[in-house]
Protein backbone atom coordinates (compact mmCIF):
# COMPACT_ATOMS: atom_id res chain seq x y z
CA UNK A 1 0.00 0.00 0.00
CA UNK A 2 2.68 2.41 0.98
CA UNK A 3 4.62 1.88 -2.26
CA UNK A 4 1.38 2.17 -4.54
CA UNK A 5 0.90 5.99 -2.66
CA UNK A 6 4.49 6.36 -2.83
CA UNK A 7 4.73 5.58 -6.91
CA UNK A 8 1.07 8.16 -6.70
CA UNK A 9 2.52 10.61 -5.39
CA UNK A 10 6.11 10.84 -7.57
CA UNK A 11 3.59 10.32 -10.98
CA UNK A 12 1.78 13.87 -9.44
CA UNK A 13 4.98 15.53 -9.51
CA UNK A 14 6.22 14.60 -12.06
CA UNK A 15 3.50 16.36 -14.67
CA UNK A 16 4.06 19.19 -16.42
CA UNK A 17 3.93 22.23 -13.98
CA UNK A 18 1.62 23.64 -17.41
CA UNK A 19 -0.61 20.61 -16.72
CA UNK A 20 -1.58 21.68 -14.09
CA UNK A 21 -2.64 25.23 -14.44
CA UNK A 22 -4.59 25.38 -17.77
CA UNK A 23 -6.98 28.15 -19.04
CA UNK A 24 -10.03 27.81 -17.08
CA UNK A 25 -13.72 29.94 -17.94
CA UNK A 26 -15.74 29.80 -15.05
CA UNK A 27 -18.41 28.56 -13.54
CA UNK A 28 -18.02 24.65 -14.65
CA UNK A 29 -21.75 24.24 -14.03
CA UNK A 30 -24.59 26.73 -15.38
CA UNK A 31 -28.18 26.66 -16.66
CA UNK A 32 -29.00 25.76 -20.49
CA UNK A 33 -30.78 28.55 -21.77
CA UNK A 34 -29.31 31.16 -19.32
CA UNK A 35 -27.52 34.38 -18.82
CA UNK A 36 -24.32 34.16 -17.10
CA UNK A 37 -21.01 35.58 -16.15
CA UNK A 38 -18.21 34.15 -17.12
CA UNK A 39 -14.60 34.82 -15.72
CA UNK A 40 -11.42 33.48 -17.79
CA UNK A 41 -8.61 32.84 -15.42
CA UNK A 42 -5.37 32.85 -17.12
CA UNK A 43 -1.72 31.64 -15.12
CA UNK A 44 1.59 32.09 -16.23
CA UNK A 45 3.24 28.51 -15.25
CA UNK A 46 6.46 28.93 -17.05
CA UNK A 47 9.14 31.41 -17.73
CA UNK A 48 8.18 33.52 -20.43
CA UNK A 49 5.21 36.59 -19.75
CA UNK A 50 2.13 36.00 -21.50
CA UNK A 51 0.87 38.73 -23.51
CA UNK A 52 -2.79 37.71 -24.98
CA UNK A 53 -5.33 35.54 -24.74
CA UNK A 54 -8.00 34.91 -27.34
CA UNK A 55 -11.18 32.97 -26.63
CA UNK A 56 -13.05 30.82 -29.18
CA UNK A 57 -17.00 31.75 -28.83
CA UNK A 58 -18.36 28.27 -28.97
CA UNK A 59 -21.50 28.11 -31.31
CA UNK A 60 -25.31 28.81 -29.40
CA UNK A 61 -23.27 30.97 -27.22
CA UNK A 62 -23.98 34.50 -27.12
CA UNK A 63 -21.91 37.14 -25.85
CA UNK A 64 -24.04 40.02 -23.92
CA UNK A 65 -21.07 42.15 -22.90
CA UNK A 66 -17.21 41.99 -22.04
CA UNK A 67 -16.08 43.92 -18.96
CA UNK A 68 -13.18 46.05 -19.65
CA UNK A 69 -9.45 44.96 -18.32
CA UNK A 70 -7.64 47.09 -16.25
CA UNK A 71 -4.11 47.81 -17.30
CA UNK A 72 -5.22 46.03 -20.65
CA UNK A 73 -7.13 46.22 -23.93
CA UNK A 74 -10.23 43.84 -25.18
CA UNK A 75 -10.88 43.17 -28.93
CA UNK A 76 -13.72 40.99 -30.20
CA UNK A 77 -14.28 39.61 -33.64
CA UNK A 78 -17.49 39.09 -35.05
CA UNK A 79 -19.78 37.11 -37.60
CA UNK A 80 -22.26 39.33 -38.00
CA UNK A 81 -23.63 40.58 -35.13
CA UNK A 82 -22.77 37.60 -33.03
CA UNK A 83 -18.99 37.63 -31.33
CA UNK A 84 -17.02 34.57 -32.36
CA UNK A 85 -13.99 35.56 -30.43
CA UNK A 86 -12.65 38.06 -27.43
CA UNK A 87 -8.71 38.51 -27.13
CA UNK A 88 -7.70 40.01 -23.86
CA UNK A 89 -4.02 41.67 -24.22
CA UNK A 90 -2.13 42.44 -20.82
CA UNK A 91 0.51 41.12 -19.78
CA UNK A 92 0.96 38.77 -16.72
CA UNK A 93 4.42 37.49 -15.66
CA UNK A 94 5.84 34.46 -14.69
CA UNK A 95 3.86 32.61 -11.25
CA UNK A 96 1.01 35.22 -11.64
CA UNK A 97 -2.19 35.20 -12.95
CA UNK A 98 -5.20 37.37 -14.84
CA UNK A 99 -8.82 36.70 -14.90
CA UNK A 100 -11.33 38.18 -17.51
CA UNK A 101 -14.97 38.60 -17.43
CA UNK A 102 -17.61 38.79 -19.80
CA UNK A 103 -21.53 37.64 -19.82
CA UNK A 104 -22.97 35.83 -22.30
CA UNK A 105 -26.31 33.66 -23.12
CA UNK A 106 -25.74 29.69 -22.90
CA UNK A 107 -27.05 27.26 -25.57
CA UNK A 108 -30.41 25.34 -25.38
CA UNK A 109 -28.94 22.05 -24.15
CA UNK A 110 -25.15 20.56 -25.00
CA UNK A 111 -22.05 21.52 -22.68
CA UNK A 112 -20.02 24.29 -23.73
CA UNK A 113 -16.10 23.59 -24.76
CA UNK A 114 -13.90 27.12 -24.27
CA UNK A 115 -11.34 26.63 -27.00
CA UNK A 116 -8.72 29.20 -25.72
CA UNK A 117 -5.05 30.67 -27.32
CA UNK A 118 -2.70 31.88 -24.99
CA UNK A 119 0.22 33.65 -26.37
CA UNK A 120 3.48 34.25 -24.69
CA UNK A 121 6.59 37.60 -25.30
CA UNK A 122 8.80 34.84 -26.82
CA UNK A 123 6.46 34.12 -29.73
CA UNK A 124 5.00 30.66 -28.87
CA UNK A 125 1.54 29.71 -27.80
CA UNK A 126 0.18 27.03 -25.65
CA UNK A 127 -3.39 26.09 -27.70
CA UNK A 128 -5.71 24.90 -24.73
CA UNK A 129 -8.27 23.33 -27.39
CA UNK A 130 -8.09 19.27 -26.43
CA UNK A 131 -10.31 16.99 -24.91
CA UNK A 132 -10.84 15.74 -21.08
CA UNK A 133 -7.27 13.61 -20.12
CA UNK A 134 -5.47 15.69 -23.08
CA UNK A 135 -1.96 17.64 -22.11
CA UNK A 136 -3.81 21.00 -22.74
CA UNK A 137 -7.41 20.35 -22.62
CA UNK A 138 -10.44 23.17 -23.55
CA UNK A 139 -12.39 24.18 -20.25
CA UNK A 140 -16.08 22.61 -20.21
CA UNK A 141 -18.88 24.05 -18.68
CA UNK A 142 -21.80 21.65 -17.95
CA UNK A 143 -25.29 22.83 -18.86
CA UNK A 144 -27.98 21.98 -16.89
CA UNK A 145 -31.86 21.88 -17.96
CA UNK A 146 -33.11 22.21 -14.73
CA UNK A 147 -30.30 24.25 -13.33
CA UNK A 148 -32.60 27.70 -13.11
CA UNK A 149 -35.21 28.60 -10.96
CA UNK A 150 -37.05 29.81 -13.72
CA UNK A 151 -37.44 26.09 -15.81
CA UNK A 152 -38.94 24.91 -12.08
CA UNK A 153 -41.43 27.93 -11.69
CA UNK A 154 -42.24 29.05 -15.14
CA UNK A 155 -44.21 32.44 -15.32
CA UNK A 156 -42.94 33.07 -11.53
CA UNK A 157 -40.87 36.95 -12.42
CA UNK A 158 -40.21 37.60 -9.12
CA UNK A 159 -39.04 34.04 -8.36
CA UNK A 160 -36.75 34.93 -11.99
CA UNK A 161 -35.44 38.16 -10.24
CA UNK A 162 -34.37 36.49 -7.02
CA UNK A 163 -32.17 33.82 -9.15
CA UNK A 164 -30.97 36.19 -11.32
CA UNK A 165 -30.11 38.25 -8.07
CA UNK A 166 -28.00 34.78 -6.51
CA UNK A 167 -25.72 34.34 -9.79
CA UNK A 168 -24.52 37.46 -8.52
CA UNK A 169 -23.97 36.31 -5.40
CA UNK A 170 -22.16 33.43 -7.19
CA UNK A 171 -19.94 35.81 -9.17
CA UNK A 172 -19.03 38.00 -6.20
CA UNK A 173 -18.04 35.17 -3.96
CA UNK A 174 -15.58 34.11 -7.09
CA UNK A 175 -14.27 37.28 -7.16
CA UNK A 176 -14.04 37.48 -3.02
CA UNK A 177 -15.39 41.01 -2.97
CA UNK A 178 -16.15 41.05 0.51
CA UNK A 179 -17.68 44.38 -0.09
CA UNK A 180 -20.56 43.32 -2.83
CA UNK A 181 -21.28 39.79 -0.48
CA UNK A 182 -22.29 42.19 2.33
CA UNK A 183 -25.18 43.60 0.17
CA UNK A 184 -26.11 40.00 -0.06
CA UNK A 185 -26.78 40.00 3.82
CA UNK A 186 -29.14 41.06 6.14
CA UNK A 187 -26.96 42.83 9.40
CA UNK A 188 -28.44 40.05 11.34
CA UNK A 189 -27.91 37.05 9.39
CA UNK A 190 -27.43 33.64 11.62
CA UNK A 191 -25.48 31.18 9.29
CA UNK A 192 -26.06 27.51 10.36
CA UNK A 193 -22.61 25.82 8.35
CA UNK A 194 -20.26 22.64 9.37
CA UNK A 195 -21.32 22.19 12.75
CA UNK A 196 -20.89 26.55 13.52
CA UNK A 197 -23.34 28.99 13.79
CA UNK A 198 -22.42 32.97 12.89
CA UNK A 199 -24.89 35.60 14.52
CA UNK A 200 -24.47 38.76 12.12
CA UNK A 201 -22.54 39.60 8.70
CA UNK A 202 -19.91 41.46 11.00
CA UNK A 203 -18.94 38.17 12.96
CA UNK A 204 -19.64 35.97 10.07
CA UNK A 205 -17.66 37.67 7.47
CA UNK A 206 -14.74 38.53 10.10
CA UNK A 207 -14.58 35.17 11.92
CA UNK A 208 -15.24 32.69 8.80
CA UNK A 209 -15.89 33.74 5.10
CA UNK A 210 -13.45 36.59 5.24
CA UNK A 211 -10.33 34.22 6.68
CA UNK A 212 -11.91 31.78 4.27
CA UNK A 213 -12.06 32.76 1.33
CA UNK A 214 -8.46 35.01 1.99
CA UNK A 215 -6.96 31.41 2.22
CA UNK A 216 -8.70 29.83 -1.14
CA UNK A 217 -6.93 30.06 -4.26
CA UNK A 218 -8.12 29.16 -7.41
CA UNK A 219 -11.59 29.45 -6.31
CA UNK A 220 -14.62 28.28 -8.22
CA UNK A 221 -18.27 28.24 -6.55
CA UNK A 222 -21.62 28.15 -7.61
CA UNK A 223 -25.27 26.83 -7.02
CA UNK A 224 -27.24 24.42 -9.34
CA UNK A 225 -30.45 23.34 -9.12
CA UNK A 226 -31.93 26.19 -7.35
CA UNK A 227 -35.65 26.77 -7.12
CA UNK A 228 -36.89 29.92 -5.25
CA UNK A 229 -40.43 30.00 -3.47
CA UNK A 230 -41.79 33.44 -3.27
CA UNK A 231 -44.11 33.53 0.20
CA UNK A 232 -47.98 35.21 0.75
CA UNK A 233 -47.42 38.76 0.95
CA UNK A 234 -44.36 38.88 -1.60
CA UNK A 235 -41.76 40.00 1.06
CA UNK A 236 -40.28 36.39 2.09
CA UNK A 237 -39.05 33.49 0.06
CA UNK A 238 -36.73 30.69 0.69
CA UNK A 239 -34.48 29.41 -2.09
CA UNK A 240 -33.49 25.71 -2.14
CA UNK A 241 -30.34 24.44 -3.93
CA UNK A 242 -27.31 22.55 -4.64
CA UNK A 243 -23.20 24.51 -4.69
CA UNK A 244 -19.99 23.22 -5.27
CA UNK A 245 -16.47 24.64 -3.88
CA UNK A 246 -13.55 23.63 -5.34
CA UNK A 247 -10.30 25.33 -4.64
CA UNK A 248 -6.55 24.82 -2.66
CA UNK A 249 -5.47 26.07 0.69
CA UNK A 250 -1.76 25.60 0.80
CA UNK A 251 -1.15 21.99 -0.15
CA UNK A 252 -4.53 21.11 0.71
CA UNK A 253 -7.34 20.58 -2.00
CA UNK A 254 -10.73 21.26 -1.34
CA UNK A 255 -13.52 19.80 -3.41
CA UNK A 256 -17.47 19.52 -1.82
CA UNK A 257 -20.63 19.97 -2.88
CA UNK A 258 -23.70 20.38 -0.54
CA UNK A 259 -27.05 21.18 0.12
CA UNK A 260 -28.30 25.01 0.82
CA UNK A 261 -31.51 26.90 1.43
CA UNK A 262 -31.85 29.99 2.06
CA UNK A 263 -34.41 32.57 4.16
CA UNK A 264 -34.66 35.98 2.16
CA UNK A 265 -36.16 39.11 3.03
CA UNK A 266 -37.17 42.24 0.99
CA UNK A 267 -36.56 45.53 2.35
CA UNK A 268 -38.52 48.51 2.11
CA UNK A 269 -36.13 49.53 -0.85
CA UNK A 270 -37.21 46.36 -3.08
CA UNK A 271 -34.05 45.05 -1.92
CA UNK A 272 -33.77 41.02 -0.98
CA UNK A 273 -31.40 40.17 2.02
CA UNK A 274 -30.28 36.91 3.45
CA UNK A 275 -31.48 36.26 6.54
CA UNK A 276 -30.79 32.98 7.57
CA UNK A 277 -28.50 30.62 6.01
CA UNK A 278 -28.29 26.90 6.37
CA UNK A 279 -25.79 24.39 4.23
CA UNK A 280 -24.33 21.10 4.61
CA UNK A 281 -21.71 19.62 2.59
CA UNK A 282 -19.59 16.60 1.57
CA UNK A 283 -16.68 15.91 -0.30
CA UNK A 284 -17.16 15.33 -3.71
CA UNK A 285 -16.88 11.84 -4.28
CA UNK A 286 -14.30 10.49 -6.63
CA UNK A 287 -14.08 7.29 -9.47
CA UNK A 288 -12.98 4.42 -7.77
CA UNK A 289 -9.81 3.03 -8.87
Amino acid sequence: MRKTLLCLVAAVLSLPAVALAHVSVRPRESAAAAEERYTVRVPTEGAVRTIHVQLEIPAGVTVLEVLPVEGGTVDTVKAGDRITSITWKKEIPPKQSAEFVFRARNPAAGDIAWKAHQHFADGTAADWVGPAGDKRPASVTKLSMSASAGSAQPGSGEAATVAAWLKGYDAAFNAKDLEKLASFYDPDVTMYEGGGINHGWANYRDRHLGPELKAFENLEFGHTNTRVTILPGGQAAYATSEYFLKAKIGARDVDARGLETLLLLKGTDGRWKIRHSHTSSRPARRPAA
